[in-house]
Order: structure tokens, then C-alpha cells, then sequence
């Protein structure tokens, strides 16, 4: 199972560049309140991988925040806002992620490109919008079926 998660909104770009920008009071408050929304349910995963941009890691901790036995968050490159599907799986195959449920956390495009690779159909993510994909062969191209959505709006 592979959870896609697109970063919460984010303050526009300033003396850091794109790569710093942080969650907004906003995109911070609906992230957490994802979390909140999500521990209720028995949601845990097994592993976090995010992007090396600030919004992206913010948005991870935020969302596994409440839970009781949260994994370690690991930065991976290959979630990169303009990284291919491809690599993305190449770099969880290397770290073992193939089984259990596995958040990733990352950006526009990405997260819909990779939604559309693993389940072959386009989907679109608003900020904190989080896809659930079963992955009935691991994460492969083809391989998933889309089986939950929720989005951090509706948990404001």
C-alpha cells in the first residue's frame, strides 16, 4: 500500500527560493488536522519517504505527528517536484519499501504522475491531498488500484 501525499500549502517563495518555502498557518493547520483525522482511523504506516524541499518535510511530520508509533522520516531525492515514477520506485525497491504501508510526500507534478503510473489513471492533487493506492504486485507500473482519498480540506 503506498500513500501519496502532496505537501500542505505552502507561503510563496522568498529569499530562500522554492526549495525553503514552508507550510502556511493554513497548509500547516489542514495538515495536521489530516493527521488528527487519519490516527483516528488506524492509519500507520510503515515507512515515510519525503522530498528534500522544506514544504514537503514540514507536511510529513505534521501528518504523522499523532501517531503513537511513527516511522522515521527519510529525504529521498527521487521525490524531487520534476523526478520520474520510475525513479521514485527504483528508490523505494532500494530501501526495502515494497510491502506494508509505505507515505510518500512530495509535489505537483510528481504525485500525479505517479498516481497515474502505478494506477494508469490521471488524477489531479490540491495541497494536502492524500491518495491511497493498493499495490497488489508491489509498486509497480500498472500494478495499483486507487482505494481511499482523503484531502486536508475536508479536515479543516
Amino acid at each position: 500500500m503506498i500513500d501519496v501525499l502532496r505537501h500542505g500549502e505552502a507561503l510563496p517563495s522568498g529569499p530562500g527560493g522554492d526549495a525553503s518555502r514552508p507550510l502556511s498557518p493554513a497548509g500547516a493547520a489542514r495538515i495536521r488536522s489530516l493527521g488528527a483525522r487519519l490516527a483516528r482511523v488506524g492509519w500507520q504506516p510503515g515507512l515515510a519517504f519525503t522530498s528534500p524541499l522544506l514544504r514537503a518535510r514540514e507536511s510529513a511530520r505534521l501528518v504523522l505527528e499523532p501517531l503513537t508509533d511513527a516511522p522515521v522520516i527519510e529525504t529521498l531525492e527521487a521525490l524531487h517536484p520534476e523526478a520520474e515514477p520510475g525513479d521514485v520506485l527504483e528508490a523505494l525497491a532500494e530501501r526495502g519499501a515494497m510491502e506494508g504501508v509505505v507515505l510518500i510526500v512530495s509535489h505537483m507534478p510528481l504525485v500525479a504522475r505517479l498516481h497515474a503510473h502505478l494506477c494508469g489513471e490521471a488524477r489531479a492533487f490540491s495541497p494536502g491531498d492524500l491518495a491511497t493506492l493498493a499495490c497488489f504486485d508491489g509498486p509497480v507500473r500498472g500494478s495499483a488500484r486507487p482505494i481511499d482519498r482523503f484531502t486536508a480540506a475536508d479536515s479543516a
